[in-house]
């Protein structure tokens, strides 16, 4: 009687092997093999699920026998959910392989440059990261979802997200993307010596205001120096600051110049009106415009910078008005 149950077994084993070697072989003239299709495995899918799934796509050509294949080989609880590339016309060998293995982990790369303000990030985000709807990511971005220290005195994350090529998987929700940017801007600051923002009187944030407008005023590193010395010159004797960038950024008027009218809005990102900072950054500047900040030109009293090679957006440094009113633009 053993002997027979022996035979009958193996007699099933190589109808069953015979069986997939056929039908494999059987539809290769009406599939066109090797097309890559894109096949998700999701979350709660049983094997009969999915294998049913394969041959609706043409992976392989007959679930039934797919399933009988994977129950053989004992792998049906193994299958892993997720994303996977896979190849019409496939042995059952190497599917089973990849979807025991589990999907390939896809990096998804995007860089927030240097300048950018919260808007144009939140637009970058939604528009290059497929899984982040821009609803998301402009929930994220609110303040109020985060509770740092260093966010303290700061109505807006605006001048915090911090400017960094990123890489991120498809796990990561809106929040996780923008945490990471607050932990970057945490860990690039935060072996930095304030001790010159202290013996002004001014507060980190007050350092991060100064850092965004010399990121969009300077196109030259050598300058940045230069034109944190006349922001602070000014600061110092109350000067109004008159840079035109803080009443673009809350225009949101980069590209055309400003009119008279914009000049006289009334506003605290006016600061041809108002001396004294802007209410928050006007951009998210990078480690070099923070530094200068923190770090002016010593022994210089320029008190005004004018551009005057508009192809290389180099400006010139001055004293007085007249000096600047002189000044020849080429």
């Amino acid at each position: 009687m053993r002997i027979s149950i022996i035979i009958l077994m193996a007699v099933t084993s190589l109808f069953f092997l015979f069986s997939c070697s056929l039908f494999e072989t059987a539809d290769e003239d009406t599939v066109q093999p090797g097309i890559e299709i894109e096949f998700e495995i999701k979350e709660g899918m049983n094997l009969k699920d999915i294998a049913s799934l394969m041959e609706e796509k043409n992976i392989i050509n007959n679930a039934l026998l797919f399933r009988l294949f994977v129950e053989q080989k004992e792998k049906e609880g193994s299958l892993m959910p997720g994303v996977y590339i896979l190849k019409t016309g496939s042995e059952f060998e190497e599917v089973l392989d990849k979807i025991t293995i589990g999907p390939p982990v896809v990096i998804y790369k995007f860089t927030i440059p240097e300048g950018y303000t919260k808007k144009q990030i939140t637009e970058k985000v939604a528009e290059e990261i497929p899984f982040i709807g821009y609803e998301d990511i402009e929930h994220a971005v609110d303040i109020s979802n985060y509770s740092y220290e260093y966010l303290n005195d700061a109505p807006d994350l605006e001048g915090f997200l911090f400017p960094k090529t990123y890489e991120i998987t498809i796990d990561y929700s809106a929040g996780n993307v923008i945490e990471m940017m607050l932990a970057q801007y945490q860990f690039e600051t935060g072996s930095l010596d304030y001790s010159f923002a202290e013996n002004k009187g001014l507060s980190d944030y007050d350092i991060l205001k100064i850092a965004s407008m010399i990121e969009r005023e300077a196109y030259i590193p050598e300058e940045r120096a230069l034109i944190s010395a006349v922001i602070n010159n000014r600061l110092n004797i109350s000067m109004k600051l008159d840079i035109d960038a803080t009443l673009s950024y809350f225009l949101d008027k980069w590209e055309e110049d400003l009119t008279e009218s914009d000049l006289q809005i009334d506003t605290g990102y006016n600061t041809r009106l108002y001396a004294g900072l802007p209410p928050t950054p006007i951009c998210n500047p990078g480690l070099a415009c923070i530094e200068a900040a923190l770090n002016p030109a010593q022994g210089v009293e320029y008190l005004y910078f004018k551009v005057t090679d508009t192809e290389k957006h180099e400006h010139s440094f001055f004293n007085t008005y007249q000096e600047f009113l002189d000044a020849e633009v080429k």
